[in-house]
């Protein structure tokens, strides 16, 4: 539910969106293609509301890992998009070395 949710809000911000099959070993969950730009987006859900990089990169620290794994040129960006309880989306794109918001 949360991936179709997180599908149709990039959506409704005009990006192109191509699912990937359920079931499927990748590490991300869809892909987005943006002005040139494509990401790699894996999806979060969190029960309690913090959102602060510390926060993230300790709860997804899963999700992080993963995402780094995946081999990709550089010019290819991993997200991790987190829905808390509050139902609001919050954008964090991962890097080899940290974690950056990504404020729209």
């Amino acid at each position: 539910m949360a991936i179709s949710e997180a599908q149709q809000e990039a959506q409704g911000r005009g990006r192109l969106v191509t699912a990937v099959s359920t079931g499927s070993i990748l590490p991300f969950d869809f892909v987005i293609y943006d002005c040139g730009r494509i990401s790699l987006v894996r999806i979060r859900r969190l029960r309690y509301a913090k959102y602060e990089i510390a926060d993230i990169a300790f709860t997804c620290r899963e999700e992080i890992e993963a995402l780094r794994a995946m081999p990709v040129s550089p010019d290819i960006f991993r997200e991790l998009h987190v829905r808390g309880p509050e139902r609001y989306w919050h954008h964090y794109r991962v890097l080899p070395d940290r974690i950056e918001e990504v404020r729209e």
